[in-house]
């Protein structure tokens, strides 16, 4: 500990020299703060990535020595200006000319509804919002002005909170987290040069929107949306807490995130106060775990091996020996896909394309997203189906898709889909089939969609569940709900409750378990069954296995007493077994 102690008032002093290496200094202040009375201390990984910073910039130290105009302020300021924040609104400022000349630049910005919370519930202070308006007013001069204006430049900004005054004079914070990155980020620029700093910033948002895309918008909602259920625990239940532990001791944050499970566990961050599985449980855990690491901190839930700490592990496997047993959608049988094809409605495009899709996924195994519309503005892997992923064929040769319809349906004797991005990350893979003549025949669904987007439209991109109706054929998709749906009324209709499948074991999955288990039943190899589907694992199989009962419950007996006229009823599924 007197080691570090005696680190620190070297880089203390070395700092008056290297000015962009006084804020790290913050954080070291804090942590021999919180351990001043330890004769050892282990280093923490932020400790140690703010000692690695300090060696950095003392070796740029010899590239490019330090100008000494750029340790002493000038008399006259290029530019000044004030600025000011509000915990009930946002920021803004206003920039003037001084030795420099400048017509007024008016600048405001609004707190996003995440920060509004953050400030409600006590998490940001109004000195850290002050702090952070004097970053973003640097900010917008330096997109404003010449940077050549700046160079070896002094600029006044006016603020009416003394405590982000002093934390901005001295560049240092011993005691607020949040202060501590925010003048991180006010002296990272002056590590660039001049000239280079428009690129380093566009590097920065570049690296930002990349990292933020990395996962589709559904897995960033969930994450943010524990997250928030985390802070209104911590306020409400252990308001002293704060929701970054990365300064607490492993019992703390292991009592912390035990007690936080068990809150989620219970449904207590629901309105219904209902139990949630122990797979919920992880996920609200690993937001955690995820949050801290995106900020740059350790990640809270490892122990000192990097891993999952045993505490938690045994909690969340507790939770998951008393889950009940998961209730999987059932495969649909074949006799379902012949109903929605005899039954499909001549006039109705909507219902065309309905049924088509239900025949088109049931036989090439397709997942839900890859053919139904989902939210614009939804940032999802998945890439639907579209006009120009289909290629029709006439044995080897490749059919024109603007052929009339007869020709095509006469003509074509196998269709090709093309995705270009799934759910499993893969990406160009190709699903073959070939046409079967009869009533299902997928290749016949396929011609008709891509026939009936060619007459009102030649967008290449349109995707395959659109159809057009109404008076002035406006385009509409094809939703999930409107699949499931039409396979539930199915299912009523057809009575497949005989063999146990009502409509309450069925929803859009259905369709892609009952293309395999048919495959299955017709004696195809599990592994042509996992390639078709592009299952990257066995998971299929669950599927297979839990329903095979279902197809053959009564079968042998049935079967055994009328081996040559079956009786009427079990046709349809004979009929399955043997296609």
């Amino acid at each position: 500990m007197k080691d570090l102690v005696k680190l620190q008032g070297k880089l203390n002093w070395l700092s008056n020299a290297i000015v962009t290496g006084k804020p790290l200094l913050g954080e070291l202040d804090m942590f021999l703060h919180q351990h001043r009375h330890q004769t050892w201390v282990t280093l923490p990984s932020n400790i140690l990535t703010l000692l690695q910073d300090w060696h950095l910039l003392i070796q740029q130290l010899h590239a490019r020595p330090i100008s000494v105009h750029e340790l002493l302020p000038t008399s006259t300021p290029a530019y000044q200006g004030w600025a000011d924040a509000s915990t009930s609104w946002g920021a803004g400022g206003v920039w003037f000319g001084a030795a420099q000349p400048l017509l007024p630049i008016v600048w405001s910005l609004e707190w996003p509804p995440d920060i509004i919370q953050a400030i409600q519930r006590s998490h940001i202070s109004i000195n850290t919002l002050e702090l952070f308006t004097i970053l973003a007013h640097h900010l917008v001069l330096e997109a404003a002005v010449p940077t050549a204006t700046l160079h070896h430049a002094s600029v006044a900004i006016w603020c009416d909170n003394t405590t982000a005054v002093a934390w901005a004079n001295k560049l240092r914070s011993s005691s607020c987290h949040f202060a501590h990155r925010i003048l991180r980020l006010l002296t990272l620029l002056d590590t660039v040069p001049t000239a280079k700093r428009n690129a380093a910033k566009a590097l920065f948002i570049a690296a930002t929107t990349a990292t933020s895309h990395g996962v589709i918008a559904a897995t960033e909602s969930e994450r943010f949306r524990f997250w928030t259920h985390w802070q209104n625990f911590l306020q409400n239940t252990f308001p002293m807490h704060q929701p970054i532990l990365s300064n607490y001791p492993l019992p703390t944050r292991l009592a912390l995130l035990g007690a936080f499970a068990a809150f989620i566990r219970a449904g207590q961050h629901q309105p219904a106060n209902k139990q949630v599985s122990a797979q919920t449980v992880l996920l609200a855990l690993r937001a955690i775990s995820q949050t801290h690491m995106l900020d740059g901190q350790p990640d809270p839930l490892a122990d000192e091996k990097g891993q999952r700490h045993i505490i938690l592990k045994r909690q969340i496997e507790n939770y998951r020996r008393h889950d009940p047993s998961p209730k999987r959608k059932l495969a649909l049988p074949h006799i379902a896909i012949k109903y929605l094809n005899v039954t499909r409605a001549d006039n109705n495009p909507r219902y065309q394309a309905i049924h088509d899709l239900c025949t088109i996924a049931w036989f090439y195994l397709l997942r839900v997203g890859e053919y139904t519309q989902t939210t614009q503005t939804a940032r999802r892997r998945t890439i639907q189906f579209r006009l120009e992923d289909v290629t029709l064929w006439n044995h080897t040769q490749v059919l024109c898709s603007t052929l009339p319809l007869q020709t095509l349906l006469s003509q074509c004797t196998a269709a090709t889909l093309r995705i270009s991005n799934q759910k499993n990350g893969r990406r160009n893979q190709v699903i073959h089939q070939e046409a079967t003549r009869d009533v299902t025949c997928p290749i016949a669904a396929i011609i008709r969609r891509v026939h009936h987007i060619r007459q009102h439209t030649s967008d290449p991109t349109t995707m395959l569940g659109t159809y057009f109706t109404g008076h002035k054929l406006v385009a509409k998709q094809v939703t999930v709900t409107d699949i499931t749906t039409a396979l539930k009324n199915t299912v009523q209709v057809l009575g497949l409750a005989r063999y146990n499948i009502t409509p309450a074991d069925i929803s859009s999955h259905s369709l892609r378990a009952g293309g395999a288990m048919a495959l299955h039943l017709g004696g195809v190899p599990a592994h042509t069954i996992k390639i078709l589907g592009r299952w990257s694992s066995d998971t299929f199989l669950i599927y297979i296995q839990e329903q095979i009962t279902g197809f053959s419950a009564g079968l042998s007996t049935q079967m055994s007493s009328t081996p040559l006229t079956p009786n009427a009823a079990i046709q349809p599924t004979l009929r399955l077994l043997n296609s």
